[in-house]
């Protein structure tokens, strides 16, 4: 897999076996990065929007609670993942502190490595319902939401622009292409063309049930050039073409 489009875990930690660790389980699948804590640590996470953050409560320096409690609290940070290793006395101060699981140290690598696997897992399996779900009210008040409220927003005022893709996105959003198409698998589980599409089609959704507009119609108002391509992936989407829409909101008249 191309480094680029590795996920990226960064590790905050002075223990040699977790580093071990990372280099040789985690190394093959993903894009390892040390981190630290303080405001220097805190501007480089900014900045990194890694996918996931393993934090050992034992190394000496920031408090790993601290660390954990100011980006879950941060939005620009607070929909990154977060597993900490530490004792068991501090499980629970853990979990309060917003962490997404705690491993308790000295750690087992199996039981860590299923752990990162799974949060990943659900990431990818909660996609196809977002999908579904993207269009209601967004709840910006959760991490993430207030961003994903932008990008629709974006996608919404451009969305008859067959050329409005990823980089037009990033530069509107003031992103490079790189942090933009992260932020959003790590938001959504999906990439930057498929919050774009699923936004189009949706939208196409409204437009032919309203029964005012041709199929053609629709796929130039939502950026289609080619209806043929526009049915094809509108039914992907829905399990049905565009054409047994219309005929589905005729019968209803």
């Amino acid at each position: 897999m191309k480094s680029e489009y590795k996920r990226v875990i960064l590790i905050i930690s002075d223990q040699k076996d977790l580093h071990d660790f990372g280099r040789e389980v985690l190394g093959r699948s993903f894009h390892l990065v040390d981190g630290t804590g303080g405001e220097q640590g805190f501007a480089r996470i900014r900045q990194l929007n890694p996918d996931l953050i393993i934090c050992d409560l034992l190394s000496p320096g920031p408090d790993g609670l601290s660390i954990c409690t100011k980006l879950k609290s941060d939005p620009t940070t607070g929909h990154i993942s977060i597993i900490l290793l530490g004792p068991p006395a501090l499980e629970i101060d853990g979990f309060r502190a917003g962490a997404d699981d705690y491993i308790l140290a000295p750690f087992d690598s199996k039981v860590l490595a299923l752990k990162i696997k799974n949060l990943f897992r659900m990431r990818e399996a909660l996609y196809g319902q977002y999908l579904l779900d993207m269009f209601v009210q967004a709840g910006t008040d959760e991490p993430g939401g207030a961003f994903l409220e932008k990008l629709r927003q974006l996608v919404h005022d451009n969305i008859s622009s067959p050329d409005f893709g990823v980089h037009e996105m990033a530069f509107q959003i003031g992103l490079s292409v790189s942090v933009l198409y992260r932020k959003l698998r790590v938001l959504t589980g999906g990439t930057v063309n498929k919050f774009v599409k699923a936004i189009r089609m949706r939208r196409a959704m409204q437009l032919l049930e309203t029964g005012v507009y041709s199929v053609n119609e629709v796929a130039t108002a939502v950026g289609f050039e080619d209806s043929k391509y526009f049915s094809r992936e509108f039914r992907k989407l829905f399990g049905k073409t565009p054409m047994e829409v219309k005929r589905l909101r005729n019968k209803r008249d």
